[in-house]
């Protein structure tokens, strides 16, 4: 990547984040924005940890659905305080951006298709 590119090359870049598998941690920490394709083989869970930064852009989609896939945040994704996010069809997505909240950083919903959203 050379200098006079690089805003160019960081946007066309892929930024898959890998599925962490049952009970794995979704970026720990998130440090970049991208796509995290779940796979699901029965009924599965994720956490999902806070990022390290704000305008950070995480979207969340079922690719395969052998099960639901229930996604903990670290910390409420909306003002009603929905931390947990369950992806039940192959096709559902939900994208998050990070925000400071106080002193921290924290998801907060963008966009929602087909995500049931929940409190733990």
């Amino acid at each position: 990547m050379s200098g006079h590119n690089a805003a160019k090359d960081l946007v066309n870049a892929g930024y898959d984040i890998a599925d962490p598998g049952h009970q794995g941690t979704i970026g720990s920490p998130v440090i970049q924005g991208g796509v995290v394709s779940l796979v699901t083989a029965a009924a599965e869970t994720r956490v999902l940890a806070n990022p390290e930064r704000a305008g950070l852009v995480i979207t969340l989609g079922l690719q395969t659905d052998g099960g639901d896939a229930v996604v903990t945040a670290a910390s409420a994704v909306n003002q009603t305080g929905n931390n947990t996010l369950t992806l039940a069809d192959a096709g559902d997505e939900i994208t998050l951006k990070s925000i400071r909240s106080g002193s921290s950083f924290v998801y907060r919903v963008a966009s929602n298709d087909g995500v049931a959203l929940s409190t733990v």
